[in-house]
């Protein structure tokens, strides 16, 4: 016999929106550093490692290239104008960021030379 497992949602969410609805009591309150230490076995069970962890917490978007510890290198450099007024028009163009222009000409340049792999 096949079971009935499609939930009535419209009726769910009447009955957890509805204010009158009574809240079951709280099996388990922790506050303090046990509520922090069961908040961080929580994450670790979620993530598998402090490594993934902090990799999740990390603040910002992700690496340029990899998943390695620290800043991604920098690299600057000067340009004449004329070429940084068509670089403009090619921002505006595609729509991309500075850096990703630049990353992706040094890339093409790399590759190019055959220092690295398309």
């Amino acid at each position: 016999m096949a079971e009935n497992n499609t939930v009535d949602y419209d009726a769910l969410s009447a009955r957890l929106t509805d204010p009158s609805t009574p809240l079951a009591p709280p099996q388990r309150v922790w506050s303090g550093d046990e509520a922090a230490a069961q908040g961080r076995a929580f994450l670790l069970r979620e993530y598998g490692s402090e490594e993934a962890l902090e990799e999740a917490m990390r603040a910002g978007r992700p690496r340029v290239g990899s998943t390695k510890n620290g800043p991604s290198p920098v690299v600057r450099g000067a340009i004449p104008a004329e070429d940084y007024e068509a670089f403009q028009k090619l921002v505006n163009l595609t729509g991309m960021k500075e850096a990703q222009l630049v990353r992706r000409a040094v890339h093409k340049l790399l590759v190019g030379e055959q220092l690295v792999d398309s």
